[in-house]
């Protein structure tokens, strides 16, 4: 009965440690660039309809934020840092994602039409 237990466990756990995901409010006609690289959204979205990112996590230069930049016909109009943390199941999964995936996204959702990335409000129901 254990092993029953056991093997879906450790199936999530080498699932949840192979990416890192968020979701993004962005200004209308902006593409997300994070680390010098343009971001293409699957086509899930949230509960609040904001496009959700999907990538593998990130190595130790992002231990302060990631860097990112909002571009509009091909212009930087904006450039900012996502709030980083540290992912605690990089410790556990072998064999040396502590060393090169520690960091995901802080934010579940990261608004970015603000000035500061911020946590994305609740909708309000008129």
């Amino acid at each position: 009965m254990k092993y029953l237990l056991f093997v879906p466990l450790l199936l999530f756990a080498m699932l949840s440690g192979c990416s890192t995901s968020a979701s993004f409010k962005l200004p209308p006609d902006t593409d997300l660039m994070i680390k010098g690289e343009r971001v293409v959204f699957e086509s899930e979205k949230d509960e609040k309809g904001n496009p959700i990112l999907k990538t593998t996590p990130f190595f130790w230069d992002v231990a302060a934020d990631i860097n990112y930049s909002l571009v509009q016909k091909d212009k930087v109009v904006k450039q900012g840092q996502i709030p980083a943390q540290f992912r605690i199941i990089s410790i556990f999964w072998p064999p040396y994602a502590f060393v090169y995936w520690p960091f995901g996204f802080r934010l579940n959702c990261n608004d970015l039409t603000k000035d500061f990335v911020e946590e994305c409000l609740p909708q309000k129901n008129n």
